[in-house]
């Protein structure tokens, strides 16, 4: 068959997680798209004890799936290691957009430990909020000083690539949902994607196509690892590979399997760390509610390597007030071209290599079966400065709403759509 459409090869998104390195191209053909390669390769063990050569080592595992896979081209997109990145949330007094960046860019100076003019200062206009009877503008501030960025760049470098971008993996995050949502009444929507890593998990929720709030919880796979490791006396390589066949296997159809004393013993260990997770993001839930005031989250999606664990999609299902589903970032994406074993499941770890991969790119894309979509089947310190603008010590926040607020009910407050981070160095 003859494609009438003229197809454009995206840069290759780079996801170095904790435990692995995953690649992935993808292309657009009009409003639809198509993986070219893709590819995942294990970190070794010694990361885990010296995360330093992560990035060095991942670096090596790039250059090695660049020869082996169909890759076009060598220009990537990376995300920033979390580690490097600072965020702060900053209140600020209304005023027109035109004059944001000059007042972000003299606030940055203040909230953050190191002089911003040596460092790459982003920040997300996350929307109106309410504080008592006055309407502020909140400001999601992400920075990262250069000496750092330009230590990981050189890194990178040596994989043989041509970086084109450099991302914070929330933005990547949210953007693999993000270009997806075409139609005019998604774009009111409140979105709750929750990555769930190894070593940590992180939350973003966004109205439309903006990001109104982020918040990094320390827990992660590692810590249910740890769980079962304790409970069972056994490494904590045993006890991952343990819980990944338990997972691979799936929920067991009859009750004697079901009450296999292995299964039990992991369910129990792990059900500590699961709900203390659920409990983070009920109480984050609860500060975007009370401060965010207006549309509601209706579910809640589980993205990222440890989000395919049935009994964590049960347990936060317990402990939440909206259902919690695994997110398919590749719903819409021609997939035929990925290993057999990377098409397995939802594929919900491939979200952040996705979300890097469609940096470069502002168009918005459809589903492939040309179908209307079915948005049910997709998957900082406190202090005032001198203007006026004050710092919010989230997780301080999100504790104090939780304690002493109820989500109200309000107006719907409106957001420009298409809004797009911006930039100072």
């Amino acid at each position: 068959m003859i494609r009438l459409t003229r197809a454009h090869t995206l840069p290759i998104g780079v996801d170095i997680g904790h435990d692995s390195v995953k690649m992935l191209q993808v292309e657009a053909v009009g409003t639809t798209l198509e993986v070219t390669a893709a590819a995942k390769m294990p970190l070794p063990p010694e990361v885990k004890s010296a995360p330093e050569l992560r990035v060095p080592i991942a670096s090596d595992l790039i250059r090695q799936m660049l020869k082996q896979h169909p890759f076009r081209g060598r220009n990537i997109v990376a995300a920033l290691p979390r580690e490097i990145v600072h965020m702060k949330n900053l209140r600020l007094p209304q005023m027109p957009a035109a004059e944001l960046g000059a007042v972000v860019r003299f606030e940055a100076r203040n909230v953050f430990p190191f002089d911003t003019d040596q460092a790459k200062v982003h920040f997300l206009a996350a929307g109106e909020v309410r504080q008592g009877t006055e309407v502020r503008q909140e400001v999601i501030l992400l920075a990262a000083k250069n000496e750092d960025v330009n230590h990981v760049v050189e890194q990178i470098h040596r994989a043989g690539v041509i970086i084109e971008s450099l991302d914070a993996e929330a933005c990547a995050v949210y953007r693999s949902l993000e270009r997806f949502i075409r139609r005019k009444e998604d774009e009111n929507d409140v979105n709750v994607l929750v990555d769930v890593g190894v070593k940590r998990s992180q939350m973003v929720i966004g109205r439309g196509r903006d990001i109104s709030f982020i918040k990094q919880v320390e827990i992660g796979g590692f810590h249910f690892h740890d769980a079962v490791s304790r409970k069972l006396g056994i490494t904590l390589e045993e006890a991952e590979a343990l819980r990944r066949r338990l997972i691979e296997a799936g929920e067991p159809a009859d009750a004697a399997a079901r009450r296999d004393p292995v299964r039990q013993a992991v369910f129990d260990a792990t059900r500590g760390p699961m709900e203390e997770l659920g409990r983070e993001i009920s109480l984050c839930l609860r500060y975007f509610s009370v401060t965010f005031r207006g549309h509601r989250p209706t579910k809640l999606r589980l993205i990222g390597g440890e989000a395919c664990d049935p009994q964590l999609q049960t347990l936060l299902n317990t402990a939440l007030v909206i259902p919690v589903e695994i997110g398919k970032p590749l719903f819409s994406v021609n997939t035929s071209k990925m290993k057999p074993t990377d098409r397995r499941g939802a594929m919900c770890e491939w979200a952040l290599a996705l979300g890097l991969c469609l940096r470069t790119t502002q168009t918005h894309f459809g589903p492939r079966d040309g179908r209307p979509r079915d948005p049910a089947s997709l998957g900082q310190l406190g202090g005032t400065t001198t203007a006026g603008a004050e710092v919010v010590d989230l997780s301080a926040a999100v504790r104090a709403t939780a304690e002493t607020a109820e989500a109200p009910s309000g107006p719907t407050i409106s957001t420009r759509p298409g809004r797009k981070e911006q930039t100072h160095a």
